[in-house]
């Protein structure tokens, strides 16, 4: 059964699009918030703005850092937005600095900025130092990155900014292919035993760039070649399941992607356990979809998707709704409020699990985010007045 003919399953759409999205063929223009998302924009819970805002000439204070949307897909976009208060009250003296724990961080004009968001799904703090030359203020945020949907995708080629995509999906291509080429020299030399040892670490690393690159062929011909270097009971052989399994899912090839799934158990990695538990669920084995949802929200604590559908799939399953709102209850302060009531709202196939947390009228019982220990790196020297820094870590 194919997955692409299931209205359980059409998401599969999204790992290519992941790949489109980090490739640097991001097409939403004007750094806007990603048009994929349908849920309601809404600040981060904790920042609201005060009644009064403190007068000018007292402390320098934030008095909100908001983000819209809070929920998006991979490689999507938030537009950061900060105000301050108090301090010398004159604006020109502001200098902002944006920094991220994860993605990159495109400076606006002054107060304003976009981040966008990394490679991988999960949670990520986002923070703006404000100075104002006589004292500092800091301020963060928390985004929720999602794997794409299929409505991502509709909204993203809806898009006409193809120019500048396509620019920065060049620059982004160079990049690729001169690290590509490098690894692939290396793999072609096998004259001694240590170009050999070396050819075998490079097609490890060439093969899981051609993954996340979305050259899938490719990647499985690597796979394959690593597995074929290796005994059977080799202990190695597992993780290099986990990325053919990946491949192979990309393809469409859902049987084998199952298989090898199986095969390499616990080394897989926390998408790998979400996309087997999306594989099985849509062929009706919800006992181990359970399971493989369950493992991926254990292995990414961060990343929601696993836990809402494992939550969604516990309704259809037959489970009290009490019992399963009460998983979301004990989950809000990881993820907080907000964001958990966006990704709900934002995910046409999460609408039974939304329709169930509305009925039970527990919704207010969902927390606000809990402070979780994130390091930001620290923002660079501040620029000229009235400019914004950016320090965008290495992925």
């Amino acid at each position: 059964m194919s997955v692409l003919s299931s209205g359980r399953a059409r998401w599969v759409v999204g790992l290519g699009l992941a790949t489109v999205l980090v490739g640097g063929l991001v097409l939403w223009s004007g750094g806007g918030p990603s048009p994929g998302l349908k849920g309601p924009s809404s600040p981060a819970r904790g920042d609201a703005a005060p009644a009064s805002p403190p007068p000018v000439g007292g402390p320098l204070r934030a008095v909100r850092l908001s983000a819209s949307p809070l929920d998006v897909p991979i490689g999507g976009r938030s537009v950061l937005t900060c105000e301050v208060a108090g301090g010398r009250g004159d604006t020109r003296s502001l200098r902002y600095s944006w920094v991220a724990s994860r993605g990159q961080v495109e400076p606006g004009s002054g107060p304003t900025a976009t981040w966008v968001a990394p490679k991988t799904p999960g949670l990520y703090q986002v923070g703006v130092l404000v100075d104002d030359g006589e004292s500092q203020v800091k301020q963060t945020v928390m985004l929720h990155v999602h794997v794409p949907t299929p409505e991502d995708l509709r909204a993203l080629m809806g898009r006409g900014d193809w120019q500048a995509a396509d620019e920065r999906a060049r620059e982004a291509r160079a990049a690729v292919e001169a690290r590509l080429s490098s690894l692939r020299e290396v793999v072609a030399k096998r004259e001694t035993r240590e170009d050999r040892l070396r050819a075998f670490h490079a097609l490890d690393d060439l093969a899981m760039l051609q993954l996340g690159e979305g050259q899938y062929e490719e990647a499985l011909r690597s796979y394959e070649e690593l597995l074929g270097s290796l005994l059977e009971t080799d202990p190695k052989r597992k993780p290099f399941l986990a990325g053919k399994a990946s491949a192979l899912f990309a393809l469409g090839r859902e049987d084998e992607a199952l298989r090898a799934y199986a095969e390499a158990d616990d080394y897989n990695h926390p998408l790998s356990h979400y996309y087997a538990g999306l594989l099985l669920e849509a062929r009706g084995r919800l006992p181990e979809a359970l399971e493989a949802y369950q493992k991926a929200a254990e292995a990414n604590r961060w990343f929601a998707d696993p836990l809402l559908r494992y939550a969604r799939l516990l309704l259809r399953l037959g489970r009290p709704a009490p019992e399963v709102i009460d998983l979301l209850v004990t989950a809000s302060p990881r993820f907080g409020r907000d964001v958990m009531l966006e990704r709900l709202a934002s995910d046409a196939q999460l609408s039974e699990l939304s329709q169930a947390l509305s009925a039970s009228g527990r919704a207010s019982e969902l927390e606000d985010q809990r402070p979780i220990e994130t390091t930001l790196p620290e923002p660079p020297r501040a620029p000229e007045p009235g400019r914004s820094a950016t320090v965008v870590p290495a992925e």
